[in-house]
């Protein structure tokens, strides 16, 4: 008995030490849940909760949730039936969560003879998900009132949240994220539970992600869920895998990636098993996108594939490595198809962007056009200055392939504006190559330098490998001999010839129209006196218009 004592005072201090997984084993060496008190019980199954040991979570639960029912205890018992229900849920095993909240519901109202406020809260997720968000956010303000009265911090700020999420679903922007950014100042300010705390910030930054667009919010709350989990030891599982996963979101955006692509390795390793596997499609997708970005393709390749085949998403990213390894036909069918499939703004505004520079480099112009006309009405509708960024950026795209360079110029400078502003380096970067062939366009080659210079050390500090190459092959050298009358333009077009590039994807490497470099291309030859690719090569070559090395 002694020794059950001392593991059951080591529990209680690794458990107020979130030292979850030590916890846990001093809660069963203790006696686990048959042998311990109800408020213990309620401990170790929030350490197994969270740690990922669903079967201990679920015994203790089980075992907590009779004892307060048997004491007439209703809103205790209730939290633990949430709990079972969120269990019973995350695998996928919706005819016993649904039990438990009709197991709940037997024991009636609480102690003020209302319903209790975690059963509201199932009740509004499922009015939610049929769409009825009014009837939502009804329930949510019932269970509001339920939690500030009862003092419960964990379901206040949970009602908070979800009527936020309620509103933005809804169409209602911005007073659902007044509702959302009211529940996270609640958990930054440790006002809630560990389970809970995880919870709250994947749905406040999933929200931000994937409903709003918002960039500046993605980055704050996921910074603070960062401080966080630097206060926690790791502790695997579903929780904390998902956690990383927005986090690292948050880290590839700040232009940290290889600390990125280390938070997404271990989230993958921690949703390996049991029920985090069905947060492994996100958490391998945004392996992609790091890998993609970091020019790793083989890699991006394999965690699309993945991610492909544990639920979650391939495009738009699948479409823009294509399109990096000069593979157009299957880069357009891949957005098409994306885009085909799409529901919704928050879907299409994902798309939307990336769409407008496949299908231009695809010489789909008409659809790009529609494309961007689409984004400019989202862009509205999302009041999102990362929105009104790709917005701006893809007018600018659409201007350079129509060879329009005044008229993109404005455009790609408002798109810079905006990155630079959210402090997004790598969109900020890819700016400013689009901005120099605009500037080389129109004979501005100093501007063209220092965007393309601007880029280059950007490239390199994030290791964008892909990325500077093409940003390095711009840049002009200052020893460079005559030009042979030819424009900054065309002397760029020459350079893509001498590597051996085809009038369409010298097009898609200059965001011009396949026409356009037909013209240019006729240009070249009259002003050298060649009659083929290969004399223009070789020429350009030889004379020293372009170095050999590039």
């Amino acid at each position: 008995m002694a020794d059950d004592g001392n593991h059951l005072a080591q529990a209680r201090a690794f458990h107020a030490a979130y030292a979850w997984r030590q916890a846990c084993d001093e809660f069963r060496a203790a006696g686990g849940p048959a042998g311990l008190g109800v408020e213990d019980v309620e401990c170790f199954a929030e350490c197994a909760q969270i740690v990922g040991f669903r079967d201990d979570a679920i015994a203790a639960l089980v075992r907590a949730f009779e004892e307060r029912a048997a004491n007439g205890q209703v809103g205790p018992a209730v939290a633990s039936a949430f709990w079972l229900w969120q269990a019973y849920r995350l695998n996928g095993e919706d005819a016993q969560a649904n039990g438990w909240l009709a197991r709940a519901r037997e024991l009636g109202p609480d102690d003020a003879g209302e319903e209790p406020g975690w059963l509201l809260i199932t009740t509004a997720y499922y009015r939610m998900g049929a769409g009825a968000y009014d009837d939502a956010v009804t329930l949510l303000a019932r269970a509001r009132d339920g939690a500030a009265r009862t003092h419960d911090d964990d379901q206040l700020a949970f009602s908070t949240l979800l009527t936020g999420r309620a509103l933005v679903l809804s169409g209602r922007l911005a007073d659902g994220l007044d509702w959302l950014d009211n529940s996270m100042l609640r958990v930054v300010a440790g006002q809630t539970t560990p389970r809970v705390t995880s919870l709250l910030y994947c749905a406040a930054i999933g929200t931000c992600e994937m409903e709003v667009h918002d960039v500046a919010r993605i980055r704050e709350w996921s910074a603070a869920l960062g401080s966080w989990l630097k206060k926690v030891p790791p502790f695997g599982g579903p929780f904390y895998g998902h956690c990383l996963t927005y986090y690292a979101v948050h880290l590839r955006l700040a232009g940290e990636w290889a600390a990125a692509l280390a938070q997404l390795e271990e989230a993958c390793r921690s949703l390996a098993e049991g029920a985090g596997t069905r947060f492994m499609g996100h958490a391998r997708y945004e392996l992609g996108e790091s890998h993609r970005l970091l020019g790793d393709f083989a890699e991006a390749v394999a965690a699309y594939r993945t991610a492909a085949f544990t639920g979650g998403p391939t495009q738009p990213g699948l479409a823009l490595l294509r399109l990096s390894l000069g593979d157009m036909p299957a880069a357009a069918s891949g957005i098409r198809r994306a885009l085909g499939e799409s529901v919704g703004p928050a879907a299409r505004v994902e798309l939307l962007p990336p769409a407008v520079t496949v299908l231009l480099a695809a010489q789909a112009a008409g659809e790009a056009e529609a494309a961007a006309a689409e984004l400019g009405s989202l862009a509205e509708h999302f009041a999102s200055d990362s929105v009104r960024a790709t917005h701006a950026r893809a007018l600018g795209e659409l201007a350079l392939a129509k060879d329009d360079l005044h008229q993109a110029l404005p455009w790609l400078r408002q798109a810079a504006g905006l990155w630079r502003d959210l402090d997004v380096p790598y969109e900020t970067a890819q700016c400013s190559v689009l901005l120099a062939t605009a500037y080389r366009g129109v004979g501005d080659d100093e501007a063209a330098d220092l965007e393309l210079e601007s880029a280059r050390q950007a490239f390199t500090r994030l290791g964008a490998r892909h990325d500077l190459l093409m940003a390095e092959g711009m840049l002009r050298h200052p020893d460079t001999p005559g030009q042979h009358g030819l424009s900054p333009r065309e002397v760029e077009v020459l350079r893509l010839i001498v590597q051996g590039l085809t009038n369409r994807a010298i097009g898609a490497e200059l965001f011009l129209s396949e026409r356009t470099i037909q013209r240019h291309v006729s240009n070249i030859f009259d002003k050298l006196g060649v009659t083929s690719r290969t004399q223009a090569a070789t020429h350009a070559i030889e004379e020293g218009i372009i170095s050999g090395a590039q």
